[in-house]
């Protein structure tokens, strides 16, 4: 920006020419491609929040297995009036693929911040507490019990009926 100086020694600004916009401009664009090729870089690398932290395990089954049914066992079958739910083959269900592959992330990140675990316990109780509820995507698959064997019942999908062809369109033109 350039400045002309006045009779009394005081600065008074002018607008810079489009020229100096321009030079400007280019400057700030060519800081900003510098900025997302070292943020690429960085992600490529495995850097992040995490301050590049590979995750502690492989992949969500590995995490339901070791760490998540190990640390957070609940009572399956009927205890008490309370049923919980948990199918053997969890991973045939997306709603719990989804929810627990959400949980591992969330905790792959939480586990390096100091409180992150915190929160994550939030979610986790809530997620899990759906999960392996009555009405949750295991209530028709059964434990192995005794002499009765584990019971699965993959999930089952609600019917759907396409909207019109023009049933999306209410925001466009009222022509």
């Amino acid at each position: 920006m350039s400045a002309t100086v006045t009779t009394n020694g005081r600065r008074r600004s002018e607008s810079p020419s489009p020229a100096e916009t321009a030079a400007r401009v280019e400057e700030l664009a060519t800081l900003v491609d510098e900025l997302a090729q070292a943020v690429a870089e960085r992600a490529a690398a495995g850097g992040g929040h995490d301050g590049g932290q590979p995750p502690l395990y492989t992949n969500v089954e590995d995490w339901v297995r070791e760490y998540l049914l190990v640390n957070f066992s609940r009572p399956f079958g009927e205890v008490g009036g309370q049923r919980w739910c948990w199918c053997e083959q969890w991973w045939r269900h997306n709603e719990a693929v989804t929810a627990l592959t959400a949980l591992w992330y969330a905790w792959e990140h939480a586990r390096l911040e100091p409180t992150g675990m915190l929160g994550w316990l939030r979610e986790q109780h809530y997620h899990l507490g759906v999960i392996c509820s009555a009405d949750g995507p295991f209530r028709q698959c059964a434990q192995t019990d005794g002499d009765r064997a584990a019971k699965h019942t993959g999930d089952t999908f609600a019917d759907v009926v396409p909207a019109p062809e023009d049933w999306w369109n209410w925001w466009g033109d009222d022509e």
